[in-house]
């Protein structure tokens, strides 16, 4: 009985393992003919290359790293270009066209955006201000605002235990003031204090 459940083993084990190098042979293959396509679209339909062809002097992978290094230098140092490439995906999904647009009839697209005339007109309104008021916006003071902010929590904290101080020393001279009421004039008063 066990040395038939060890051949039914051994039978399972080599069918797995046939079926998995099938699978790897299968996948390799699929590989190599999307490799052959991507090699046709790149340098032509006419010419089909193989394995043992000569390869040409820069590879495409080559040539892709060699575009996406000059597109890192050229980009690297400006922020807002990059804070658009971040944005880009955001962006697409804008502009793809998504099922349910395409089922809304024309009468009701229109009708959607006469609804929404009225606050596209307001936010190009606004969006005009802004872009005529970033001169101002980009002045050297403004732009010092976050780091001089620091400075402005400070202060604020001084004036704050000054005012208390002062606050404290006004209830000590109306405490006196109370305990010793004036007898003549003020400056004898204050000069009693």
């Amino acid at each position: 009985m066990a040395s038939q459940t060890s051949t039914q083993v051994r039978n399972y084990t080599n069918h797995a393992s046939l079926n998995l190098n099938c699978t790897s042979m299968a996948s390799v293959k699929l590989l190599e003919d999307r490799i052959v396509e991507l090699e046709k679209q790149v340098y032509g339909l006419g010419k089909e290359l193989h394995l043992d062809d000569q390869q040409p002097e820069t590879s495409v992978t080559d040539n892709l790293l060699h575009a996406n290094t000059l597109i890192s230098s050229a980009l690297s140092g400006r922020e807002k270009i990059n804070e658009a490439i971040k944005r880009l995906p955001e962006l697409n999904k804008h502009l793809d066209i998504s099922s349910e647009e395409l089922d809304m009839p024309v009468e009701a697209k229109l009708h959607l955006l006469l609804l929404l005339e009225k606050e596209i007109n307001e936010n190009h309104k606004s969006l005009n201000e802004v872009q005529e008021l970033m001169p101002v916006l980009e002045t050297d003071s403004l732009k010092d605002v976050p780091e001089l902010s620091e400075k402005l929590n400070e202060l604020s904290l001084k004036q704050l235990k000054i005012h208390e101080e002062a606050q404290a020393f006004t209830k000590n001279i109306i405490s006196k003031v109370e305990k010793n009421p004036p007898q003549g004039s003020l400056r004898q008063t204050v000069d009693r204090i």
